[in-house]
């Protein structure tokens, strides 16, 4: 048997082998590179989104604020015009704030007089004074004007302002923080050192670096972030995963309203006003005859002063013997200053200039003391929203010197709505003894369509209204005697005629008139055809003014007054007295 050579064949093998190695060593080269790609892009991949941004924001860009400009943040929102940034400015170490801003946001009580060039604040007893540049107490200015900027100083603010304040004035980026909600923050703690950033997420640039245990209010709380406001004076976001658990903190001012005394007639003793028209000096002898029919009544208020013009002149119809023999009746006399008996006079004209506001109260100051009048109602009327402002400060000022000269004041307003919400009710509230809700007109001479003079709605908003910003004990509501008839002509013209009560129940009868009770407006109406007219009246009575006044005492509302003295039927006034 012939022998086989292995050796040859162990050699082609090991010679294979070598080859077959050499091939596949490549190929594990390259998957290992590859796993390594992927492992490096997971890696890069991880950090680019997981990996926390040490990036800092740009401080220019987020406050947008530098040199002398002081950033506002009210309530902890930053605060803006439309689109515009609000901002004060810093003088000689003190910021001072925009005027607009602090009467729309902080204290309606600053008035800056246009025409005197000063700026006022009005306490209860009297009138500070701030001249232009002019130092105060500290060595600073009180305020400054920058063309026609108004700037005030926020330490004489803080004077007379319930507001917290955080400065932050040692910066390029200049802000400061003002509280003036007091509702109670939500604070939280660190629990170790983090970053706060723009935006919630961790490659938002970072606005500031917080250690462990600083405290922050939590202003929106989201799943993973919580916006938030720090000690250091940022805005930006943290996450909640470094938060303790947050608690409630209350916010306060030590600051202490000033106190407004306010004139009554006794304890237990409600104003019942009559209002007297009075159109010339004769009418105040027709005071005797109306009398008796008034029982009840504890004030009278003549219409005796009416603004002459622009210039702070007054018509005056007043007089000393209706005075005494109010007085011997019982009965206290307001005299009702009004701006529409002589015709249109410009509030703005008249009210905004100091010097005229002073000579018009000197002279009605001087008149009632000279006279022994008890008290001042003051009844301006169509006010326009401009001169509101200069209204507030006239109305203020005058209650200064009505407290000096121990003199009652009460003023006249309309029921409140949106569109005549300038006139303040809250703040006549504040700084007048009484303040009159003129629960009629609902329907007027002018309206476009008939209607009741004064339905229980009218008056129940009077109340409402009124009582959600005063004391209920200085509110009285003023009620009508009188209606309209209202008329429409065929060609759907319409007018109205003003009638009296008395009046429009000798007009029912004479027409006679079916009445019909209407619930809901708390009134009678009739209606007619008189020829080409059609005629009708929502009749103010014994039995609508029952209603009005069960709704007052309803509402806990005691003082009561009616348009006018001698437009009410015999025994009437009883109805309104509870006699």
């Amino acid at each position: 048997m012939e022998k086989r050579d292995y050796s040859d064949l162990r050699t082609r093998g090991r010679k294979r082998a070598r080859r077959e190695g050499r091939s596949i060593l490549p190929f594990f080269l390259i998957f290992f590179v590859f796993l390594l790609a992927i492992a490096g892009f997971g890696a890069y991949y991880y950090v680019k989104k997981y990996m926390p941004t040490k990036e800092r924001a740009d401080l220019n860009s987020y406050f947008s604020v530098s040199g002398d400009n002081v950033e506002i943040y009210l309530n902890h929102e930053k605060v803006k015009d439309g689109e515009q940034l609000t901002l004060g400015r810093m003088r000689d170490g003190e910021v001072y704030l925009p005027y607009g801003f602090v009467v729309k946001n902080l204290n309606i009580r600053f008035y800056y007089d246009d025409t005197e060039k000063n700026l006022r604040y009005a306490l209860p007893d009297k009138l500070l004074l701030f001249t232009d540049g002019e130092k105060g107490e500290d060595g600073k200015v009180d305020f400054f004007t920058e063309g026609k900027s108004i700037f005030i100083s926020l330490s004489l603010i803080e004077k007379h302002t319930a507001v917290l304040n955080r400065s932050y004035t040692d910066t390029e980026h200049k802000r400061v923080f003002l509280e003036n909600e007091f509702k109670p923050a939500t604070v939280a703690s660190l629990k170790k050192k983090e970053a706060v950033r723009v935006q919630g997420g961790v490659k938002s640039p970072i606005l500031t670096d917080l250690e462990e245990g600083a405290k922050v209010i939590i202003l929106e709380k989201m799943e993973k972030w919580s916006k938030v406001e720090t000690e250091d004076g940022f805005i930006g976001y943290l996450r909640n995963s470094r938060l303790n658990e947050p608690t409630s903190e209350e916010r306060s001012s030590d600051f202490k309203d000033p106190e407004y005394s306010h004139k009554n007639l006794g304890e237990g003793t409600y104003p019942v006003l009559a209002f007297h028209q009075i159109t010339n000096a004769e009418s105040n002898q027709g005071l005797q005859t109306l009398l008796p029919n008034a029982s009840g009544v504890n004030i009278l208020a003549p219409t005796w002063y009416v603004m002459k013009d622009e210039e702070g002149n007054l018509t005056s119809y007043s007089d000393a013997s209706y005075v005494e023999l109010a007085h011997s009746t019982g009965r206290k006399v307001f005299a009702t200053v009004n701006n529409f008996d002589a015709g249109k006079i410009n509030l703005k004209t008249l009210l905004s200039n100091g010097t005229k506001r002073t000579k018009l109260i000197d002279a009605l100051i001087s008149d009632m003391k000279g006279k022994g009048i008890d008290g001042i109602n003051v009844d301006i009327e169509l006010l326009p929203e401009k001169a509101a402002r200069d209204y507030l400060q006239f109305m203020r000022e005058l209650s200064i010197a009505c407290r000096k000269n121990d003199l009652y004041l009460s003023v006249d307003c309309y029921v409140p709505f949106n569109y005549n919400a300038y006139y303040n009710i809250k703040e006549l509230g504040t700084i007048c003894d009484y303040v009159v809700i003129m629960c009629y007109d609902e329907h007027y001479a002018g309206s476009e369509e008939a209607g009741s003079v004064s339905s229980l709605s009218y008056v129940s908003r009077g109340i409402e209204e009124t009582a959600a910003v005063m004391d209920k004990d200085r509110i009285i509501i003023a009620l009508p005697f009188y209606t309209r008839v209202w008329i429409t002509d065929k060609s759907g013209k319409l007018r109205s005629e003003a009638l009296s009560i008395k009046t429009a129940k000798e007009w029912i009868t004479e027409k006679n008139i079916s009445l019909e009770w209407l619930s809901d407006i708390g009134q009678n109406y009739g209606s007619m055809q008189d020829g080409d007219e059609k005629k009708e009246i929502w009749m103010e009575d014994e039995k609508s003014m029952e209603e009005k006044m069960k709704l007052l005492h309803e509402n806990g509302i005691q003082g009561v007054a009616a348009w006018k003295l001698g437009q009410e039927p015999e025994g009437f006034w009883s109805i309104l007295t509870g006699e």
